[in-house]
């Protein structure tokens, strides 16, 4: 009560302080080299997403609008299996059908390189972003739609026009029949099935959610999270890996409570210069805070305040979390979009680099 209390007069006197205490990278969460550090397997993965492993132990990237099988266990090759028509981004498998998600075109399921079904419409709206897809134990498949209004590629402009347009969708394995869990979500960008229910990460309200699957009323496992959580991985023991697309700074917050000024820097300035988050950094001195974050000899400062970052975080079964792997402002592997546990090694994928991962988990 007395907490309570205390939230309603703070947010009197001090309009917005709530919303913008940002966690700090400390504990579990402190900064290290982990990513930049780690074993690069492929440099050739340009505009990478999503990664699936096949049960004989390949890997499947999808990367642009093509699908790329790399054999293991070096998987330096990449070799496209499939081209599609618009870009290719979340993937899911059976065993032996692939789901991918396709712009333009809502989920395909592929057998043996030809479409035998797909996904463009459910309750009669059309699939317009889908982020993420699962296969369930009972054969469903599970996905978001980050947003019914915009695409993937505009998931920064979702993020400024404040947005909370996406849907948790089930599907038969079919896909002749699909109906909505969720709806106004704030771009959900993950998935796991977890105890007969589902963890969905919602990436503009920095929390994780967990939606029964026999329809019960949602609750919040982790929330106020540092960054724009992403995709979700299984590991052992009932554990996840949670992928964080970037992180969140003060001067973005503070841009988003600015309706006017928001809305006036989405008419009129470059997106590339926005005053967002970023999968990567061109380190351009148009960039918003680039002068500042650089110091002699166009070195960038590692505690500079981030426009892109890498982050995956090892989430305990209860959705603690229990540590961190990071590539920080001055590192290369940022825009974590994928992670795949195999034993004591997991595999990550950096968007904002175009590369696969190797880090050695003890």
């Amino acid at each position: 009560m007395l907490n309570s209390m205390y939230s309603r007069i703070k947010e009197a006197l001090f309009p917005g302080s709530e919303a913008i205490a940002l966690p700090t990278l400390d504990g579990a969460l402190r900064a290290n080299r982990r990513l930049d550090d780690a074993q690069l397997m492929s440099d050739t993965l340009i505009d990478c997403d999503d990664m699936i492993a096949e049960p004989n132990g390949q890997l499947l990237v999808s990367a642009g609008d093509g699908l790329f099988r790399l054999t293991a266990p070096d998987y330096s090759a990449a070799h496209q299996i499939y081209k599609a028509t618009g870009r290719i981004g979340a993937l899911a498998t059976d065993g032996q059908n692939i789901y991918m998600a396709v712009a333009g075109q809502g989920v395909l399921c592929v057998r043996g390189g030809e479409v035998c079904a797909q996904l463009d419409r459910v309750d009669d709206t059309p699939l317009h972003c889908v982020t993420a897809l699962t296969i369930l134990r009972d054969g469903r498949v599970a996905l978001t739609e980050g947003s019914a209004v915009n695409g993937l590629d505009n998931w920064s402009r979702d993020l400024l026009e404040r947005r909370s347009h996406g849907r948790l969708i089930i599907a038969s394995p079919d896909l002749s029949d699909a109906s909505t869990l969720a709806k106004r979500l704030a771009w959900p960008a993950g998935l796991v099935e977890k105890d007969q229910s589902l963890w969905v990460s919602e990436s503009w309200r920095h929390r994780v959610q967990v939606y029964p699957l026999s329809g019960e009323a949602p609750s919040t496992v982790l929330h106020n999270l540092p960054g724009y959580p992403a995709r979700i991985a299984p590991a052992d023991n009932g554990e996840c890996w949670l992928c964080v697309s970037a992180l969140r700074t003060q001067l973005v917050e503070f841009v988003l409570r600015e309706r006017d000024y928001c809305d006036a820097m989405l008419e009129s300035v470059d997106p590339r210069y926005w005053i967002a988050p970023s999968l990567s950094s061109e380190r351009h001195y148009l960039e918003p805070l680039q002068g500042g974050a650089i110091k002699k000899l166009g070195i960038v400062k590692p505690w500079a305040p981030p426009r892109s970052y890498g982050l995956l975080l090892r989430l305990s079964s209860q959705g603690e979390i229990r540590e961190s792997l990071h590539s920080r402002p001055g590192g290369e592997h940022h825009g974590i979009t994928s992670a795949h546990p195999m034993g004591d090694q997991l595999l990550a994928l950096s968007r904002g680099s175009g590369r696969l991962l190797r880090v050695a988990i003890p």
